[in-house]
């Protein structure tokens, strides 16, 4: 582990823009999501670290040409 705890704290982090939106959450399911990856990343940013780029999916392969079988149950 890296030792370092990401607190949030309303006297301390309200500086800050994302924190300080999280703080002022007003509920909404469907924005704390993006509230918390978005405190996240400002937390990992001042300790000097990135988040890591995100790799896409590999392609799934062709579907098979003609008749599929049916299997035995």
């Amino acid at each position: 582990m890296t030792g370092v705890w990401m607190e949030l704290c309303p006297a301390c982090d309200a500086h800050r823009p994302a924190a300080r939106a999280f703080i002022r959450w007003y509920r909404d399911p469907k924005e704390l999501p993006q509230l918390f990856e978005n405190w996240e990343t400002e937390t990992m940013h001042a300790h000097g670290w990135a988040r890591a780029t995100q790799l896409a999916p590999p392609e799934s392969p062709a579907p098979p040409t003609g008749l599929t079988p049916r299997g035995r149950g």
